[in-house]
């Protein structure tokens, strides 16, 4: 099932066990709900990822970020969002 134009973006640092277990959370989920969305994970130890962390104002880790086009749907700074939060966005 293809969803809409939504994305999710995953701001983390590698060693970070709550940023694993977000991305994971999100994988897990696509392929149990057959749903497919892209997922980017920006490492906020390089450069490249403390640029698009800026962008986005990301100050803690994890940070996950559900957008479709340009509209930020849902956004969570801090913490693993459940499921349950953000399933709807995939349905």
């Amino acid at each position: 099932m293809e969803t809409k134009n939504v994305n999710v973006k995953v701001f983390g640092k590698p060693g970070c066990e709550f940023c694993k277990t977000t991305v994971k959370k999100f994988e897990t989920f696509f392929k149990r709900w057959d749903s497919a969305a892209p997922m980017e994970f920006f490492d906020m130890e390089t450069v490249d990822g403390l640029a698009e962390g800026a962008f986005y104002s990301v100050t803690k880790v994890p940070s996950t970020v559900i957008e479709e086009g340009e509209n930020v749907l849902a956004r969570w700074d801090g913490k693993v969002p459940l499921s349950s939060e953000f399933k709807g966005f995939f349905e």
